[in-house]
């Protein structure tokens, strides 16, 4: 993991990383996940994968919580469900937060800002009411939904810039990119809006 720039947002410490999300040491890490929280490719299957040893187990541990959490088989933009990080609870890790974003295909209005907007802000709001110090996220929405970077970070940048304002217990975000390429374009992001 390596840690490329660090900005203060409010009372919060942000970070931009390269790396693995699943080994970055957060209380807690965010699952871009699909509606169904069917963890089958992507962040969601590497995720998944080093919870459980096993993408169909942690599928099933996801759903049986969501079942329990919302009452329904599948969240809404700004739902989340949490569940236990299992194997990466040795790494510091307590939970896994899954959120959904919108799919973008390469495509972005204000209707798809607010739907990310929302992804984001409900881990933010319950990460503070689980009394968590810290998360990481994954650029939700950029990989296979097709929401630009750009766009991705912009929008993580303005809902942790409103929460910070009400924020008693996080301190510490991350944002963990795997590719350099990806990193650079978000780095350049921060730097002009932070």
């Amino acid at each position: 993991m390596r840690m490329v720039l660090e900005k203060t947002i409010g009372n919060i410490s942000f970070r931009l990383a390269e790396g693995d999300i699943t080994v970055c040491g957060a209380e807690a890490i965010v699952n871009a996940a699909n509606r169904k929280l069917e963890h089958g490719g992507g962040v969601a299957y590497a995720i998944a994968k080093a919870c459980a040893g096993s993408a169909e187990e942690y599928t099933r541990i996801s759903k049986k919580a969501m079942k329990e959490q919302t009452g329904r088989d599948h969240i809404e933009h700004g739902e989340v469900v949490v569940t236990p990080a299992i194997r990466l609870e040795e790494r510091g890790t307590k939970y896994v937060i899954h959120t959904v974003g919108p799919v973008c295909s390469g495509k972005w209005n204000e209707e798809l800002e607010r739907k990310l907007y929302l992804a984001f802000s409900g881990v933010l709001d319950r990460a503070e009411e689980l009394g968590i110090k810290s998360v990481a996220f994954p650029a939700v929405s950029a990989g296979i939904y097709g929401c630009p970077l750009e766009n991705v970070v912009k929008t993580l940048l303005k809902a942790l810039d409103n929460f910070s304002r009400k924020a008693k217990n996080l301190e510490d975000v991350m944002l963990v990119i795997y590719d350099s390429e990806s990193v650079e374009i978000a780095r350049k992001v921060i730097d002009e809006s932070v």
